[in-house]
């Protein structure tokens, strides 16, 4: 009996499900670019439970015939290529005839298709048909996966949560709406409609997808060179963030990873962007076919280029001459507060910016802190700039003398008299440490106190930030923030940390959920990371003025911290010289 043997076709299919069908988003993967290979103008996705019970993508395509609705379930069977030459010529997104028969192994499929003169259906169960009839359906598509691997229990209890399952979704359907605005999209999740966007130009879409702001804030690209096309919109320097989320790639329509072409992208902003920040672009790469493989990664997520690094080189000299353009790119400056340090009198500039519409939704979520607005003082009043400091209590008794005077050198560094010489004091990074340190005690125990705004503001998220940004919120209100939910993805903030001062809110929020989300994880080191960043944002700049109180009350608080010699990033904050080294720099000794 041979011990080869050539395994049936159930075997074959469920083998190539591993390979395409990873999980949930996957299949929506592949079945909306079977949308959009149909030519359709419209699709609307509907899952539940995270993928898990559920997906459906419905679609005003071209549909199928009766004969063609069979094979398409059958292995390799494909309307895209058939021939080598079409191989190396591939145009469309799905070409291999995988997808389907994959999916169908491991799942619950129903089909209804109109081939522009009736409708037909199918049902499949384990990829072997159970019904196949006619239906009313009188456009389109309409494709139906249930169950996915409830035939296969040891692929289904390694999917993920729900939640963490539509977020991957979310990523996916997110692409496809910024890589095809020419289409419309309906995304609906347990119910809710997360995207709803009717077709429009890319920079239209951009905005719909995050926000009004973007739309002051992108610059176009679009220049041919050859057989070589890029189009799409890079950020200034008002998008840039702490990770690599703004960052988007197609090739053909196709969205792709390439870490080469996207190191290089950021290399264009290395002059003029901060070390761990990352540019914000939407690119479109188009290319004759036969100069790229996209036949390389089972999922068609990466591809080879035939010519590399001409490529590279040509989408690097269109974004560098677009930055050369400085005035687009800079960020906006706003100043909310001026301090004369001559007369030490305070002058306030305040700019009304939007006004806030108040049709907010009336269900808050339970992770947001249930903000009372009647506790909101009318008569709020600045007593002085940096008047943060008088908050701070010490059990300690001053390091310093009554007598001590204390000097402020270039509005940066403190310098005092000790026993033993000279103390010089960065006051930036001791700030930094004494709020470090503040904030971690509070994360432990009572919330720190919050500051109400005058002029409450709001910021919205796109639906996959969104849903991160929920997870830390307990976290922001330890810290002193005050939020509730303003619907469509949105909060509005009420009160903020008492440290800060206006205008950090939104960066410290958009800075700890950056960390959040690039290392998907609430740990130790995560909130050491929310502490740190707080401090650093909140605490007095090289630059302020402190009056001679604040100076004092700054060292004393410092020194009653656990480590006042390091900031929480590892600069060192205090730098003594002893009289001996004073005397023998004057030869005294």
């Amino acid at each position: 009996m041979n011990k080869i043997k050539i395994l049936p076709d159930n075997i074959i299919n469920q083998i190539a499900a591993g390979e395409v069908v990873e999980n949930p988003s996957s299949v929506v993967k592949e079945l909306i670019e079977n949308s959009i290979d149909s030519e359709a103008l419209s699709i609307k996705i509907i899952v539940k439970n995270g993928g898990h019970d559920l997906i459906e993508v419905i679609d005003d395509g071209c549909g199928m015939s009766r004969d063609d609705l069979l094979l398409a379930f059958s292995r390799h069977a494909t309307s895209k290529i058939n021939n080598k030459k079409s191989l190396n010529n591939i145009s469309s997104l799905g070409f291999r005839g995988e997808a389907l028969p994959s999916i169908a192994s491991v799942s619950r499929v129903n089909v209804l298709t109109f081939d522009g003169k009736e409708g037909h259906e199918i049902v499949l169960s384990k990829g072997e048909l159970d019904k196949r009839e006619k239906s009313a359906i009188n456009k389109g598509t309409d494709i139906k996966i249930k169950q996915l691997f409830y035939n296969t229990p040891a692929r289904k209890k390694f999917l993920k949560s729900p939640s963490q399952e539509l977020r991957n979704i979310t990523k996916i359907v997110k692409r496809f709406i910024l890589s095809y605005p020419n289409i419309s999209f309906t995304y609906q999740a347990d119910g809710k409609i997360i995207y709803k966007f009717s077709a429009t130009s890319l920079k239209k879409r951009i905005v719909q997808l995050f926000g009004s702001k973007y739309s002051d804030n992108i610059i176009s690209i679009d220049s041919k060179e050859g057989d070589y096309r890029i189009r799409g919109y890079i950020g200034n320097l008002n998008l840039v963030q702490k990770r690599r989320g703004g960052q988007y790639f197609f090739l053909n329509g196709r969205f792709v990873i390439s870490e080469s072409i996207s190191n290089s992208i950021r290399n264009c902003y290395d002059s003029i962007m901060q070390r761990g920040e990352f540019p914000f672009f939407i690119l479109f790469l188009e290319l004759d076919p036969s100069f790229f493989d996209i036949n390389v990664h089972p999922t068609k997520i990466e591809a080879r280029f035939s010519h590399k690094w001409d490529i590279i080189n040509f989408i690097n000299n269109n974004i560098k001459k677009e930055l050369k353009k400085i005035l687009k790119v800079l960020p906006d400056i706003s100043f909310t507060t001026k301090i004369d340090s001559i007369d030490n009198d305070l002058k306030l500039d305040l700019e009304l910016k939007k006004e806030l519409d108040f049709r907010a939704q009336d269900t808050i979520s339970d992770k947001f802190y249930n903000f009372n607005k009647d506790q909101i003082d009318a008569d709020v009043k600045i007593e002085k700039a940096l008047d943060r400091l008088d908050d701070y209590e010490s059990d300690n008794s001053s390091i310093m003398t009554k007598d001590s005077q204390i000097w402020q050198i270039h509005n940066k560094y403190l310098v005092t008299e000790i026993n033993s010489g000279l103390l010089i004091i960065d006051q930036h990074v001791a700030h930094e440490r004494i709020l470090y340190e503040k904030v971690k005690k509070a994360f432990n125990s009572k919330a720190l106190p919050s500051q109400s705004i005058l002029f409450p503001k709001t910021m919205k998220f796109d639906e996959e930030d969104y849903s991160k940004f929920l997870d830390i919120v307990p976290f922001l209100e330890k810290i002193g923030y005050k939020m509730r939910e303003f619907g469509n993805n949105s909060i509005i903030i009420e009160g903020v940390p008492s440290d800060i001062k206006w205008g950090n809110e939104e960066d410290i929020i958009n800075d700890v959920l950056d960390r959040y989300i690039e290392y998907d994880k609430l740990s130790s080191s995560y909130l050491d990371y929310v502490a740190a960043t707080y401090s650093c944002k909140a605490a007095v700049k090289a630059g302020d003025f402190l009056e001679k109180e604040e100076r004092k009350k700054l060292i004393d608080n410092l020194f009653a911290t656990e480590n006042p010699y390091y900031c929480p990033h590892g600069r060192p904050i205090v730098i003594s010289i002893k009289t001996d080294e004073l005397d023998k720099r004057f030869e005294r000794k």
